[in-house]
Formats: C-alpha cells, structure tokens, sequence
C-alpha cells in the first residue's frame, strides 16, 4: 500500500479514514476508544494519544450528543 499523499510506501494508517500515510506525512491525534459510564454515574472515556491521522479527513471538532446514552 503507498501513501496517500507522496504514493510512496506506507507505514501506517489513518486510524479515522483509513489512509495510508508514509513516515513523512503522519500526523497524530486523541482517539476516543470507549465511552462508559462509571459507578459515580458519571460517563467517562478511554482515550489514546497520538494515533496516526492524515490531516486530510475532519473528524467533528464538536461532540455528538447520544441521547441513547442517557
């Protein structure tokens, strides 16, 4: 697979549009992985740091309301 942006070989991938992106253009990004709620009520979140993102995609800067949730 080559890099989306330089068509040369790639060493990861996008991990919100699933790009191939070479060393030369991954950027990186917080990664919400889980959202649960805990025993004080409160939802809470594991996020992962610095997952690889291509600086093409947008993902939502605001948060969507899952009213299911509640």
């Amino acid at each position: 697979m080559n890099c989306w942006h330089c068509d040369r070989p790639a060493h990861g991938i996008c991990r919100f549009c699933g790009r191939a992106l070479c060393r030369d253009h991954v950027k990186t990004m917080p990664f919400l992985l889980e959202i649960y709620k805990g025993k004080d009520g409160d939802h809470k979140a594991i996020v992962v740091e610095d997952t690889l993102y291509c600086g093409i995609c947008k993902p939502r800067e605001s948060p969507v309301i899952l009213k299911e949730l509640e």
